[in-house]
Protein backbone atom coordinates (compact mmCIF):
# COMPACT_ATOMS: atom_id res chain seq x y z
CA UNK A 1 0.00 0.00 0.00
CA UNK A 2 2.78 2.24 0.76
CA UNK A 3 4.62 2.00 -2.36
CA UNK A 4 1.26 2.24 -4.40
CA UNK A 5 -0.07 5.89 -2.52
CA UNK A 6 4.06 6.80 -3.49
CA UNK A 7 3.50 5.83 -7.48
CA UNK A 8 -0.15 7.73 -7.13
CA UNK A 9 1.45 11.15 -5.39
CA UNK A 10 4.39 10.96 -8.38
CA UNK A 11 2.13 10.77 -10.94
CA UNK A 12 -0.71 13.15 -9.44
CA UNK A 13 2.74 15.73 -9.73
CA UNK A 14 3.24 14.82 -12.93
CA UNK A 15 -0.37 15.26 -14.01
CA UNK A 16 -0.53 18.55 -12.29
CA UNK A 17 2.77 20.22 -14.18
CA UNK A 18 1.26 19.49 -17.28
CA UNK A 19 -2.70 19.92 -17.08
CA UNK A 20 -5.65 21.10 -15.24
CA UNK A 21 -8.15 19.14 -14.52
CA UNK A 22 -11.81 19.80 -13.83
CA UNK A 23 -15.22 17.17 -13.87
CA UNK A 24 -17.11 16.70 -16.05
CA UNK A 25 -20.03 16.77 -13.76
CA UNK A 26 -21.18 19.03 -10.70
CA UNK A 27 -22.85 16.73 -8.97
CA UNK A 28 -21.22 14.54 -6.27
CA UNK A 29 -21.11 10.87 -6.85
CA UNK A 30 -24.08 8.81 -5.90
CA UNK A 31 -26.37 11.02 -7.08
CA UNK A 32 -29.21 10.86 -8.95
CA UNK A 33 -28.99 12.14 -12.31
CA UNK A 34 -31.12 12.90 -16.12
CA UNK A 35 -29.25 12.05 -19.08
CA UNK A 36 -30.88 14.09 -21.76
CA UNK A 37 -31.45 13.10 -25.32
CA UNK A 38 -28.54 14.57 -27.98
CA UNK A 39 -26.18 14.13 -25.28
CA UNK A 40 -22.60 13.49 -26.11
CA UNK A 41 -21.25 9.94 -25.37
CA UNK A 42 -17.45 10.98 -25.36
CA UNK A 43 -18.91 12.90 -21.72
CA UNK A 44 -21.17 10.23 -20.52
CA UNK A 45 -20.42 6.77 -20.62
CA UNK A 46 -24.00 4.57 -19.69
CA UNK A 47 -23.52 1.28 -17.91
CA UNK A 48 -25.46 -1.24 -16.27
CA UNK A 49 -29.56 -2.45 -17.86
CA UNK A 50 -28.80 0.52 -21.02
CA UNK A 51 -32.73 -0.28 -22.57
CA UNK A 52 -34.73 2.29 -24.54
CA UNK A 53 -33.89 5.69 -25.51
CA UNK A 54 -32.84 8.84 -23.59
CA UNK A 55 -33.53 10.76 -21.54
CA UNK A 56 -32.39 8.17 -19.03
CA UNK A 57 -32.04 9.06 -14.71
CA UNK A 58 -29.38 6.76 -12.97
CA UNK A 59 -26.39 7.53 -10.27
CA UNK A 60 -23.91 9.23 -11.09
CA UNK A 61 -20.76 6.27 -10.77
CA UNK A 62 -17.62 9.17 -11.58
CA UNK A 63 -17.97 12.45 -12.29
CA UNK A 64 -15.23 12.18 -15.69
CA UNK A 65 -12.36 14.68 -15.89
CA UNK A 66 -11.58 17.33 -18.33
CA UNK A 67 -8.36 18.90 -19.21
CA UNK A 68 -9.11 22.50 -18.77
CA UNK A 69 -5.70 23.57 -19.73
CA UNK A 70 -2.86 21.77 -20.93
CA UNK A 71 0.64 22.92 -20.64
CA UNK A 72 3.29 20.16 -23.03
CA UNK A 73 6.58 21.14 -23.40
CA UNK A 74 7.23 21.89 -26.86
CA UNK A 75 8.49 18.59 -29.52
CA UNK A 76 12.24 19.40 -30.63
CA UNK A 77 12.72 20.65 -34.08
CA UNK A 78 12.17 17.77 -36.59
CA UNK A 79 10.47 15.37 -34.15
CA UNK A 80 7.11 14.05 -35.49
CA UNK A 81 4.27 14.04 -33.30
CA UNK A 82 2.34 11.34 -34.40
CA UNK A 83 5.60 8.93 -33.38
CA UNK A 84 4.70 8.17 -29.82
CA UNK A 85 7.27 5.31 -29.32
CA UNK A 86 10.45 4.17 -31.88
CA UNK A 87 10.96 1.26 -32.95
CA UNK A 88 13.42 -0.68 -31.38
CA UNK A 89 16.23 -3.13 -33.19
CA UNK A 90 18.29 -4.46 -31.22
CA UNK A 91 21.83 -5.22 -32.90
Amino acid sequence: GAAARIVHEGCRKALAQYFTLAPLRSESEGASIAVPEGFDPAEIRLTGNVAGKPPFRGTLVHPGWRAVEVRLPPLPAGQDPEIIAPAEVEL
